[in-house]
């Protein structure tokens, strides 16, 4: 597509239009080139165009800016990094392109230091040549190397003007009205050129030098009324575990639980308290995320931090074993056929070095799996400063499990939990759609065949543990073909669900006939199975495929804010896993303040027993209905 294929009205007026999704964000899809003179610019503006920023950072897009003297300090603070910080190398940048501007999310403030560092940001400093007051045009043009479109309006560049204010436009497109858009790029190149005579413009350093910027909190002009913190439970975590210097967060997922790690980090290298640390979790795609975070992290750090890596095609563990001064090491925690550098960097440790040394375990439940309680087991007895992260710390029926933890890594310090987060605003609230079904006949003799083995292996001397069954039992019900219809005929009547969709099955076999299902109903879908392409996530981050349909990867970690609908074909008997993938839905959007996501659950018609023996598993299904139902209804309180 190009400008051309886009429907432009003459004006756009918000509350009768849509500025952002009608306007600049098809504008910015298509566009290679966005130039904009505005009196008042925020990086919030970077926070609103979302997923088109990352595709028009693809193009090889560029901005010029031209704005006033008055930037917000976070702003300014930005920039002056961004700008120290432009020598980046091809593979860089198309690293830090692919991360973080590849969903519909992002911190406006480190967008723009993102920006300047890439060299895709160019600002320059308006000053009015004569009078006192400030430069206050408001023209932009979008480019995408064969036309132009030019627009002249109320907004400022900001989210609020955006998505909020009252504000018009009056566009002018260089194939309907070519002279209209001459002329307005005629005069914002000679602003930007230095040659009109009613501004003066300067580049950031010379406006620096010369003293014309000044830091205005933007905040404190908006309002004098202070507002409640709702992301102190961060700050009570960091003080928590500084005190104690072992320990577990519990925190729901989507309230923060790595960037308070990565805070604990950061003030204990500052400190001087630490000189080295690990990182460690299982799966690539978390860890990919944790080296994004943690490379931006360490960049600000007051002394130079190293990052090694050793995951996926990265070896490094062998150079941190070697010299683990000022590094931090992030490292699979799964055991691999003929290495194990998680353990072997705990175990060969140099003496004394453990009272120096951060160890970090995100979802920390899983360490204490019999694989890793038998192959890390006493290896973290010296390390003085020992952290825990998960939504859901504790392994239901595992008491084995969960005492290695705490011998590993402490008590829990801190409780933030779903409903905590949903009530402060941190988590949206969501919707729950309990859809009732029936096994089918075949179902039930898969049953039975659990029942016989259970009964000959005991009269064989080698009884099933309650696991086993369980474990059995579940993959019965997880992949049940009576959900299909059931799905199928409530997504006909409810398709928007699928928008920004992730489907949870239990088997690839499984998630193949829901593909079909699916297929009926829209065309931007995929499956994420066990050998898949990383790429199909970032498409998906990116929006360029409304509807996920996987396995178990994506359970734990994946920070997708613009995800509305979660659908689980394979629900658990434990909390655990239901609080995982439930969170990945329920983290909230900048994009859509008012988020209510999409919970769909199956649930087997309550009162029906499936055999003789009444297992506890049987009731598994309305426990969890009333659980979600209760928690439903749980809504956001400003006050708290």
């Amino acid at each position: 597509m190009t400008l051309r294929d886009i429907d432009y009205q003459e004006d756009y007026l918000s509350g009768r239009d849509d500025l952002l999704n009608q306007f600049f964000r098809p504008s910015l899809l298509e566009a290679v080139t966005y130039w904009r003179a505005v009196g008042y610019f925020s990086s919030s503006a970077l926070e609103s165009f979302g997923t088109p920023l990352g595709e028009f950072l693809r193009h090889d897009g560029n901005i010029r800016l031209i704005t006033s003297v008055e930037l917000s300090k976070d702003d300014l603070a930005a920039i002056k990094a961004g700008t120290d910080k432009q020598k980046l190398c091809a593979q860089r940048l198309e690293e830090i392109i692919e991360y973080e501007f590849s969903d519909n999310i992002g911190d406006g403030v480190a967008r723009l230091a993102r920006l300047l560092e890439l060299g895709r940001l160019e600002i320059r400093i308006a000053v009015p040549a004569i009078g006192t007051g400030i430069y206050h045009e408001k023209i932009g043009l979008f480019f995408d190397g064969q036309d132009c479109v030019a627009f002249t309006g109320s907004p400022n560049e900001s989210r609020t003007a955006f998505e909020n204010n009252r504000e018009c436009l009056d566009v002018f497109t260089s194939w309907d009205t070519p002279s209209r858009a001459f002329r307005k790029r005629t005069h914002f190149e000679k602003i930007w050129d230095g040659v009109d005579r009613g501004v003066n413009v300067y580049t950031f350093p010379e406006a620096v030098k010369a003293r014309l910027l000044r830091a205005v909190d933007r905040s404190n002009q908006r309002s004098t009324v202070k507002q409640p913190n709702r992301w102190r439970h961060q700050d009570e975590a960091v003080s928590l575990f500084l005190k104690h210097e072992r320990g577990i967060l519990n925190m729901a997922t989507g309230t923060g639980k790595t960037r308070t790690a990565l805070r604990i980090l950061h003030e204990l290298f500052s400190a001087n308290k630490i000189t080295k640390a690990i990182v460690t979790m299982d799966g690539d795609d978390l860890l990919r995320q944790w080296h994004k975070e943690l490379a931006t992290t360490l960049s600000s750090m007051p002394i130079p931090v190293r990052l090694l890596c050793d995951y996926d095609m990265h070896k490094e563990f062998q150079e941190f074993i070697l010299d683990p001064e000022n590094a931090v090491l992030l490292v699979s925690r799964k055991e691999g056929k003929t290495r194990d550098p998680l353990a072997s960097s705990l175990r060969r440790l140099r003496p004394g070095a453990a009272n120096r040394m951060l160890l970090i375990h995100d979802e920390v439940h899983r360490l204490g799996s019999p694989g890793n309680r038998r192959r890390l087991g006493g290896l973290s007895s010296d390390i003085r400063y020992r952290l825990g992260l998960s939504a859901t710390p504790d392994r239901e029926y595992d008491e084995d499990g969960n005492i290695f933890i705490e011998e590993h890594i402490g008590l829990v310090l801190t409780t933030f939990g779903l409903e905590d987060a949903i009530r402060r605003g941190v988590l949206a609230p969501f919707n729950y759609h309990a859809l009732l079904y029936e096994l089918t006949d075949d179902d039930r003799e898969r049953l039975q065949a659990v029942y016989r083995m259970r009964a000959a292996r005991a009269a064989a001397g080698s009884p099933m543990a309650k696991e086993e069954v369980w474990t059995k039992l579940a993959h019965v019900y997880k992949t049940s073909p009576a959900k299909l219809p059931v799905f199928d005929a409530f997504i006909e009547l409810n398709q928007h669900l699928l928008q920004r969709c992730i489907i949870f099955t239990e088997t690839q076999e499984y998630g193949s006939q829901v593909l079909d299902l699916v297929h009926k109903y829209r065309p931007d879908f995929h499956s994420y199975f066990t050998g898949e392409s990383e790429g199909t996530l970032l498409r998906f981050a990116r929006g360029d495929l409304e509807c996920l349909v996987t396995c178990h990867r994506l359970s734990e970690g994946i920070d997708i804010r613009s995800l509305n609908t979660v659908i689980v074909f394979s629900s658990s008997r434990a909390r655990l896993e239901t609080i995982q993938r439930m969170g990945r839905c329920l983290r909230a959007d900048p994009s859509n303040p008012g988020k209510v996501a999409d919970v769909v659950d199956f649930v087997r018609v309550p009162g029906t027993a499936e055999n003789n023996n009444q297992e506890e598993r049987v009731t598994a299904d309305e426990l969890r209905l009333a659980w979600l139902t209760e928690l439903s209804q749980v809504r956001n309180k400003e006050d708290v």
